[in-house]
Parts: C-alpha cells; sequence; structure tokens
C-alpha cells in the first residue's frame, strides 16, 4: 500500500473535518455546528483506525524482513467474526469494537509491524480528554433528553483539543513510518 493511496483514503474524512471545523468556527454558539463538530470527528479517528487496518493487511514486507499477522489479529484487523449456524454452516459477522480498545490494538499492531515507536499516551490528559469526548459524542448520538444534545463552551473545546492531539499523533506516527520505510530500503 502506497502512501498516495492512503492519503486517498484518508481525503474524504479530512475533508469533512476541516468543512465541520469552519463551519464551527463561523458559528461557534451553534448547536448543530457543535454536534456536527463532534460527530465529525469521532468519524474521522474511526474512519482513520479503518484505514490503518488496510495499512496492516496490504503493506508490503520489506524484502528482508517478514511480516507476520496472527489469525486474532487479522480477524481484528478485518473487523470480522465467525460462528456456527444450527446447521453447521459458518458465518461471519461484523465485529463491534470499543474505540479506545480499537484505537490501542490499532497502534500496538502497527508499532509491531512497522518497528514503530508511537505512544498513544495512555494515563496521560489527552487520553482522558479522548475518553471525555467520547462521552459527549456518546450522549449526543443517543440521547436521553433534550438537554442531551447541547454542548458547552468547555466540551467543544475538549473536543477540539482531541482532534489536535489526534491530528498530531497521526502525523507523528506518518512520520515514523516514512522514516523506518526509509532506513529499511537502505539496509537493502
Amino acid at each position: 500500500m502506497k502512501l498516495r493511496d492512503i492519503k486517498k483514503s484518508l481525503n474524504p474524512l479530512l475533508e469533512d473535518a476541516f468543512e465541520s471545523e469552519i463551519l464551527l468556527n463561523s458559528n461557534k454558539s451553534s448547536q448543530f455546528a457543535r454536534r456536527t463538530y463532534v460527530r465529525t470527528l469521532f468519524s474521522y479517528i474511526e474512519g482513520t483506525i479503518w484505514i490503518l487496518k488496510q495499512v496492516c493487511l496490504n503493506a508490503e514486507a520489506p524484502k528482508s524482513n517478514v511480516r507476520s499477522i496472527e489469525i486474532g489479529e487479522l480477524l481484528i484487523l478485518r473487523e470480522e467474526m465467525f460462528e456456527l449456524k444450527s446447521n453447521g454452516s459458518i458465518k461471519k459477522t461484523a465485529l463491534h469494537l470499543n474505540l479506545l480498545d480499537n484505537l490501542k490494538f490499532i497502534f500496538k499492531t502497527l508499532n509491531r509491524l512497522f518497528v514503530g515507536h508511537i505512544e498513544l499516551g495512555t494515563g496521560t490528559a489527552n487520553w482522558t480528554n479522548l475518553i471525555e469526548a467520547k462521552k459527549i459524542r456518546n450522549r449526543i448520538t443517543h440521547p436521553k433528553d433534550s438537554e442531551s444534545f447541547e454542548i458547552s463552551d468547555e466540551e467543544i473545546k475538549l473536543c477540539q483539543e482531541v482532534c489536535s492531539w489526534f491530528n498530531i499523533l497521526i502525523k507523528k506516527s506518518f512520520d515514523s513510518w516514512v522514516n523506518t520505510s526509509q532506513n529499511q530500503n537502505k539496509t537493502e
């Protein structure tokens, strides 16, 4: 998988995130703009995780190295699970993963497969902000009352900080993988 393929996959997510940011900045007090921003942020994060899984599944191994993916990793990367029907045939179903666990998994897998050293910073303020932002997203997408739709100034600021953190994380990741790839190519 080439960087241009990854960029092409990421572009719609980035464009949506950018447009939602423009909408929010032009209408800071609009609850619609705030909800749109939060929903788009999590689409961007979850979509990026899926794209990174495709990188793991499709990237070529360097000539001097073999990348192995265990069956459990493969199923999670494909977001698939299998079960038996009562007639003995196999039924494939989609695997629905917790966002935080999925994020930890993909970076652990990427670091292993691509000799990366990207730290998510679990336990840091950034990670705590992500957890809180996820609660906001869950609240507005599964409301229990009309107040559930309201996003405060502090909450939208927190979500913007999460977006900034995630952008930096992804940039550092790509920089790391490009450097690793270039170093491997030099040794071959």
